[in-house]
């Protein structure tokens, strides 16, 4: 009797569950939906970017972004690379991954670069990705306008009662469609 009533309770439990999970296709149409004001971001682009780390000249990059759908078009993957105008060498690589969060009803991000990861807050307006996130002191905030062939991002350091610093900016241009 104990066995028959623990395999009975399993059944209804599983039952249960199985019916409060969401519908697969729904969940694909709204991850869909909540990016696609930023799909036009997905593509290829490339540009000239600079970058501030402390006073004094910026250092220059050629500045290349790959940015694609992946998992059936429900995240958006971005993989970033400075590269020296002259050398070519690497001076610069990130990574990022846009998604619908269903839980928290919200997009999501998280970035990586040289070995840190973060997840900042991010707002889509449209045409406009602001995201950003606490550090020591303040706070990091970029700003991205997008255009169908222009990419144009400025990042800033913000600290309560000083004026914003700027950190990066990047002029890049589409170099291939989304694949």
């Amino acid at each position: 009797m104990p066995l028959r009533t623990a395999i009975t309770l399993l059944a209804v439990s599983a039952t249960a569950l199985s019916a409060q999970a969401p519908d697969p296709a729904a969940l694909m149409r709204r991850s869909r939906e909540a990016l696609a004001p930023i799909q036009r971001i997905v593509g290829q682009w490339e540009g000239d970017a600079r970058a501030w780390e402390g006073p004094g000249e910026p250092i220059a990059v050629r500045q290349h972004e790959d940015v694609v759908f992946g998992a059936a078009g429900t995240v958006i993957q971005i993989r970033g690379t400075g590269r020296n105008p002259q050398s070519r060498a690497i001076v610069f690589e990130a990574a990022a991954t846009i998604w619908f969060d269903p839980q928290a009803n919200r997009v999501r991000m998280r970035t990586h670069r040289d070995g840190n990861s973060v997840e900042p807050e991010i707002e889509i307006r449209p045409d406009t990705i602001v995201w950003g996130f606490p550090v020591p002191g303040g706070r990091v905030r970029y700003v991205i306008a997008l255009t169908d062939s222009t990419w144009h991002e400025v990042g800033h350091y913000e600290r309560s009662g000083a004026r914003p610093i700027q950190t990066i900016e990047m002029h890049l241009r589409r170099t291939a469609p989304p694949r």
